[in-house]
């Protein structure tokens, strides 16, 4: 079983500084770093880059879960922090700020969509939702009474051939006893 490893605060300020000076993103910097685990840099880098002012590339994350506000104004602020981030520090980014990265998306979207006045409100847009998935639920459940009425004919013609193919049966041995009997007559 692996253990891990401690790291001294002197260790972990000297990687720290060595980031501050090299100028490269934090993915292309743990990427320079394969001894370290990724996860374990990336959380020394957000702790203490916080900000983008500090780092330019770095998110304005840190361990307090509660940094940012979800009001409009914070929302805007995430998204606008996250706008050239890749997946993968998007991830890091809404981790530690715990929020869902779909969560992220849609006020991406809500952003990009607010001063769009051809696609109208997002009320608007549930509410034409709605009124499909009513149309949609009603189309199904008249599919589903025309299925089970077609079903039932089916079955009762199913039923017919069968008796019909019993009678067919009877008359043909009826017809082959009696045709023998008027002849030995």
């Amino acid at each position: 079983m692996l253990t891990r490893r401690k790291y001294t605060k002197e260790e972990k300020l000297a990687i720290v500084k060595e980031f501050a000076k090299s100028g490269l993103g934090k993915w292309a910097f743990v990427k320079q770093h394969p001894e370290y685990k990724s996860g374990t840099l990336l959380k020394w880098l957000q702790l203490y880059f916080p900000t983008q002012e500090t780092a330019p590339d770095s998110t304005e994350a840190s361990d307090n879960k509660a940094v940012k506000s979800k009001d409009s104004i914070g929302k805007y602020e995430m998204v606008v922090e996250t706008a050239k981030m890749s997946e993968e520090e998007i991830g890091v980014y809404c981790r530690s700020n715990g929020i869902y990265a779909s969560e992220l998306k849609s006020w991406k979207l809500n952003c990009m969509n607010a001063n769009d006045t051809k696609k109208g409100t997002l009320e608007q847009e549930l509410i034409r939702l709605r009124a499909e998935l009513r149309q949609l639920k009603e189309r199904d459940s008249r599919q589903s009474a025309e299925l089970k009425n077609k079903d039932k004919e089916l079955s009762r013609m199913k039923d017919a051939l069968a008796e019909y193919a019993v009678k067919e049966a009877f008359l043909k041995k009826a017809q082959a006893f009696f045709g023998k009997n008027d002849e030995e007559q």
